[in-house]
């Protein structure tokens, strides 16, 4: 009886089959990693904007109620204060800022001028994001970040 012989099988396709898929796996993964992080990154300095212009807001004499603007194009101190910082990129025509005035305790926007003591809420909204991928990733195309704060 003659020994069993193992022969050496040629497997070179299957290895590079295998790591095609791989790759394009992994390749979808960190892109997926960065269009978040990046969705992320834009959605803070949205937020990071509202907390500066609530806090210019707070501080404003005789703020109107529920107001806004879109682009920038406002002479406001609030927009104004708002809108500067917004950075990294972000197209400021693509933007719209609404400045909210509640009652404490209230969930509906007042309709009159600020009194000592009211929430002011300030919300910035990024209509138009365009997503590197926007294929193969879900990312909502438009972001919004807000703060409310205490008026003085």
């Amino acid at each position: 009886m003659r020994p069993f012989k193992m022969t050496k099988i040629d497997c070179s396709g299957q290895a590079l089959v295998e790591l095609a898929l791989v790759l394009l796996l992994l390749l979808f993964l960190v892109l997926g990693i960065f269009e978040f992080g990046r969705a992320m990154y834009i959605k803070n300095t949205l937020t990071h904007s509202a907390r500066a212009g609530a806090r210019e807001a707070i501080v404003t004499p005789n703020l109107p109620p529920n107001t806004s603007d879109t682009g920038c194009t406002s002479t406001d101190k609030v927009f104004q204060t708002t809108c500067e910082n917004l950075y990294s990129g972000i197209e400021k025509d693509n933007v719209t800022i609404l400045v909210q005035v509640f009652s404490p305790n209230t969930t509906s926007p007042k309709a009159t001028i600020a009194a000592p003591g009211d929430r002011v809420k300030v919300t910035v909204t990024l209509s138009n994001y365009t997503p590197v991928v926007p294929k193969f990733i879900p990312v909502p195309t438009t972001l919004a970040g807000d703060t409310a704060m205490r008026y003085e």
